[in-house]
């Protein structure tokens, strides 16, 4: 698939997927959706609510994953977001997708790490989906980590424990959270309701310098450990290289069949290399923006901006290796 192909697929499928939320017929309704499954309740009333709805088939497709452009649409209904016209610009979504205004104002309200890449049809991880949702409810942090699979460590724990502590999640069974699956459209429904649902215990709240008194969820100054706050990226930082690794696998397919028919090595690589430096440089470009993005939060936090020196090497590390596998492939 040529590029131009491939950044006309990714402003159309969007718009395709749209069709999810189009579709006006109720939870018990849908031809897959039982009474008896765990999901029916979630799904009546988000869709009562006007926040899902399903397919033109009469169907809701609850186990169908989310991708991150569909949650940013559901995560913007659920709060009641009044969308606006805004001049946030990304290189894989186009203003005219159904999701870029919810997409846009979410960033805008830090629910949502703000890049010019935003990965739209990338399905939704749970921690990404603990992330965002404990950002756009505000809820309380917790200390207490009820799910076996999930380390102190990991860039989500904290989120994790939020939504746990909040009622929010009950984890995959067997004392487990699987941070690493996917949400499946039925999860968002019992994930929205129920972050809907949750009201904060009334607490006394230490005022601010400032004389204000901080919302449920917003982090205290000297609370948030240099791992915790580099773990807030993380997923970005695994995204960014995974579709570099992919759009360059794109030009590899492309030149080896162009060798294989019998084109001149030369020929190939005059043409193939300046696409291979641009998806580099739009990479880096990206990359710099959120490593910036990372060291300002680690000093305004007290912490010195070496703590982001591990992702640095870890991008150029992985640079170096993705040139090698090009030309490996390319070269088989």
């Amino acid at each position: 698939m040529t590029f131009k192909k491939k950044a006309a697929a990714a402003a159309l499928t969007p718009v395709l997927a749209a069709s999810i939320f189009v579709s006006s017929v109720s939870a018990a309704q849908f031809l897959d959706v039982k009474t008896s499954h765990r999901a029916y309740e979630a799904v009546e009333a988000m869709v009562e609510a006007g926040v899902i709805s399903g397919f033109p088939d009469g169907t809701f497709k609850q186990y169908q994953s989310v991708t991150r452009a569909e949650s940013a649409i559901l995560i913007g209904r659920a709060l009641g977001i009044k969308t606006s016209t805004s001049t946030k610009t990304f290189t894989d979504l186009p203003s005219t997708s159904r999701a870029y205004p919810y997409v846009a104002e979410l960033m805008k309200r830090g629910i949502f790490s703000d890049s010019s890449r935003f990965y739209p049809e990338r399905p939704l991880s749970r921690s990404e989906m603990a992330i965002i949702l404990t950002r756009a409810f505000n809820l309380p942090a917790s200390s207490t980590m009820p799910f076996t699979d999930v380390s102190p460590t990991h860039g989500a724990a904290s989120y994790i424990r939020a939504l746990a502590a909040a009622g929010i999640t009950t984890g995959v069974g067997d004392g487990k959270y699987d941070p690493a699956g996917v949400v499946t459209r039925g999860q968002m429904a019992i994930f929205l309701n129920n972050a809907r649902k949750f009201e904060a215990p009334g607490e006394d709240v230490e005022p601010t310098p400032g004389g204000e008194t901080p919302a449920p969820g917003t982090p205290v100054p000297g609370t948030q450990t240099a791992a915790e706050i580099k773990g807030e990226y993380a997923d970005d930082f695994a995204a960014l290289q995974a579709q570099a690794k992919a759009e360059l696998d794109v030009l590899a397919g492309q030149a080896k069949a162009e060798l294989d028919a019998g084109a001149d090595l030369m020929t190939v690589y005059n043409k193939y290399f300046p696409l291979a430096s641009k998806v580099e440089a739009e990479t880096d470009a990206d990359f710099n923006t959120l490593y910036a993005q990372l060291t300002t939060a680690l000093t305004k936090a007290g912490f010195s901006a070496s703590e982001a020196e591990s992702f640095k090497t870890a991008y150029e590390a992985a640079k170096k290796q993705m040139k090698e596998d090009l030309m490996n492939e390319i070269l088989k």
